[in-house]
């Protein structure tokens, strides 16, 4: 099987990278490098694995390699900062409205068989409808956002019953190799860079916002389950969230680092967010493995 990746250096990417090689598969990464880097891929020898090939572009404006024989496409390049996009929606609706219709178009063209997006948790916005299911109405409360709202609905238009599609609602990820210092960053990464130099850990407002963390081998899993599930007759598109379906506030998460706690001023964000997984625990038979709080202690105590 021959796979495609975008984003494939990134933080999700690379991970997936990995596992596909370790399948046995043929891979092919595309990324820009504007947040992924080229080391998430080389052997400690300094090349590249066997079965890897990859290209540096840009699939919202550069010219995408003519690649033959492409069997699946895991599409998950995209901007990833919810403030950045307020302040520059252009660049968020070109690298996730834009960039997605054409790496959609240049998939199917190549007789992909199944293409799988990551889309985001963030459509569900400031919606009170706990937890949330892949019905509850969205309420984007970002260009992200509804970027990534309106890449499902493109995606839906590519899926047939010669490409099937899928949008995977990708929750809070968390995992080894998180960067800290480009693009998004999350609470985990900021808290343990915190926690490892001895400096306070900030929590923002009172800490008691909560988030649906999803460790990143687990999401990696659920993509290769969706590119590859049997063509069961999905009439429409299937969306999936992918989450833990626990609750965890960004206090507890502080506290686990342990030391110093220094709460800075809150912002406006969602104050709930945790997902109904029951969809994908059914139709895919996935279910994660790895608690948010278990692994922070792992890693503490390394």
């Amino acid at each position: 099987m021959h796979i495609v990746i975008t984003g494939g250096a990134g933080f999700i990417g690379h991970h997936a990278v990995w596992q596909a090689l370790e399948r046995g598969w043929q891979v092919t990464v595309l990324d820009n490098f504007y947040t992924g880097k080229l080391e998430n891929l080389i052997l400690p020898s300094g090349n590249l694995p066997g079965g890897l090939t990859v290209y540096e572009c840009d699939i919202a404006a550069g010219p995408i390699p003519d690649i033959k024989n492409v069997d699946y496409l895991l599409h998950l390049a995209a901007p990833v900062s919810v403030q950045e996009s307020l302040e520059d929606w252009e660049k968020y609706y070109r690298g996730i409205v834009h960039g997605s219709e054409r790496i959609f178009k240049w998939a199917r063209e190549r007789g992909c068989q199944s293409i799988v997006a990551a889309s985001t948790a963030a459509v569900y916005g400031d919606s009170e409808e706990w937890p949330f299911q892949e019905t509850t109405t969205p309420r984007p409360m970002s260009p992200y956002a509804e970027y990534k709202l309106e890449m499902e609905s493109i995606l839906d238009e590519y899926h047939s019953f010669t490409t099937q599609a899928a949008a995977l609602r990708f929750f809070n990820v968390f995992g080894e190799g998180q960067p800290d210092d480009v693009g998004y960053v999350s609470a985990i990464p900021i808290f343990k860079k915190q926690f490892e130099s001895y400096q306070p850990i900030t929590v923002t407002g009172d800490g008691r916002q909560t988030r649906d963390f999803v460790y990143v081998g687990d999401v990696v899993e659920a993509c290769f389950a969706a590119l590859t599930r049997p063509n069961a007759g999905f009439e429409t598109m299937p969306v999936w969230n992918v989450a833990s379906g626990e609750e965890t506030s960004i206090l507890d998460i502080a506290e686990t680092f342990g030391g110093e706690i220094v709460h800075i001023e809150e912002r406006e964000e969602p104050r709930r967010s945790v997902a109904n997984t029951s969809l994908i625990n059914q139709t895919l038979d996935w279910r994660p493995s790895v608690n948010v709080l278990q692994w922070i202690k792992e890693q503490r105590d390394a």
